[in-house]
Parts: structure tokens; sequence; C-alpha cells
């Protein structure tokens, strides 16, 4: 049984993202550092510590402490979040049809003729 993975708001994506992207467990400094720069962001670290907090109680994260360095251990994966995103939009605007999702990104451009190419060459080397 898969574990249930919390919806997050646009900003805690945000600073979850920035976490993901350093690659290993960060300290807050490196987390505003991230999200200020990648995201063009102004945040104090009062702000970024707050979306930490909301990280840790939704489960993402956990804080550890490493003698007198506080860092941020990644619970959930960002391979896991974003299957979590893909399933709902698969299933909730695509009637958890894969094929009226891919449709949907041919038709929107999103997709082209020469992906769906290569996907199918990849999917019969399988």
């Amino acid at each position: 049984m898969r574990k249930k993975i919390a919806n997050l708001t646009d900003s805690e994506e945000l600073v979850m993202k920035s976490v993901w992207d350093t690659g290993h467990e960060p300290v807050l400094s490196e987390v505003v550092d991230r999200v200020n720069s990648a995201y063009g962001k102004d945040w104090r670290p009062q702000t970024v510590s707050t979306f930490l907090a909301k990280l840790v109680g939704k489960k993402y994260l956990k804080l550890q402490r490493n003698g007198k360095i506080y860092t941020y251990k990644i619970l959930v994966t960002e391979e896991a979040y974003k299957q979590k995103l893909y399933q709902h939009h698969v299933s909730f605007w695509n009637h958890n049809s894969m094929k009226e999702f891919v449709t949907e990104m041919f038709d929107n451009g999103d997709l082209t003729k020469e992906d769906l190419e290569d996907l199918k060459k990849e999917i019969d080397e399988l």
C-alpha cells in the first residue's frame, strides 16, 4: 500500500523543490539561498523556516540535529511527489485514462510526434 502524500501549497512546493535540488540534507541558509536565487524570491529566513516547519508537519521532511547544526532530511522523494501529481492529473482530469492524458499533451503541443516515436522505441526495447 502506498503512503499518502499530503498536498502542498505553491510556496511549500517551491521550498520543497529547493530542498530536493540541493542533493543533500540542507541547512536553513542553503534553502533560503536556493529558493531566492532559483525562483526570484526575496524571502527572509523566518519565512522559509515557516514553510519548512509546515513541510515537517506534512511529513515531507524531518528536522534533525547534527551537533550544533540543524538539517532537513528528505522523507518524500521528488519522484514520489511527481508521481502523485501526474496520477492526480490523470485520474481527475483525464478520467483515469493515460491515453487521454497523452492525447491532451499532444493536442496542446507539449508532446511532439518525434517524442511519441522516441517513446515507442523505448517501449519496444523493454
